[in-house]
């Protein structure tokens, strides 16, 4: 069986609408990049799929202060009034347990947090995510997805780390986070 929610990408996107583009130079960046978004979900709505993207692009990083790279500098942000409800947003923060879940479940998306390699920071954002569910109407709490932990190092590798006790003596690692959220995830079971 197949998921319903195909992963896409559309992070980082940092060159879009190129004055020297012949196709899209002068064009709204917004526009553009929503048409792209919309064209994927479009399709696969068309097969009773969703699409799951990074949020980054959605969040103006001017007015947030978040910056660059986890939120827009090049006017892509406007794009989350023009995209399909349906999206799923991936909402990535890895240095700070930014509260951007809450934007976009008010835009009507549904919205996971997405941690990495800092153990405290995950588990604040699962805290979080728990908060906003329980302090929310019925209507914003049901965007709120969970958590969708990243990894980004082969698999090799993680699998290494995280059988490697050695490696619990990191503050910085995905393997330990892992491992703090599975048991963070245990303690919400026995509630």
């Amino acid at each position: 069986m197949f998921s319903r929610l195909n992963y896409s990408g559309m992070d980082e996107v940092f060159y879009i609408g190129h004055d020297s583009c012949v196709r899209c130079g002068g064009h709204d960046k917004a526009e553009l990049y929503a048409g792209e978004v919309t064209k994927i979900q479009n399709h696969l709505a068309s097969q009773g799929k969703r699409l799951m993207i990074w949020g980054d692009r959605l969040i103006d990083g001017k007015t947030t202060g978040i910056g660059a790279w986890e939120a827009s500098m090049n006017n892509t942000y406007r794009a989350i009034d023009l995209i399909p409800k349906d999206v799923f947003i991936c909402d990535w923060h890895y240095e700070r347990a930014e509260q951007t879940a809450v934007y976009f479940a008010m835009k009507g998306f549904d919205v996971a947090t997405c941690p990495w390699r800092k153990p405290q920071i995950a588990l604040q954002q699962v805290d979080d995510m728990i908060h906003f569910r329980q302090h929310s109407n019925p209507e914003m709490s049901r965007h709120f997805q969970g958590i969708i932990e990243t990894v980004w190092s082969g698999a090799d590798s993680f699998l290494e780390a995280y059988y490697n006790p050695t490696t619990y003596k990191q503050e910085v690692s995905d393997a330990v986070t892992v491992k703090k959220l599975i048991e963070k995830y245990k303690t919400l079971e026995n509630r």
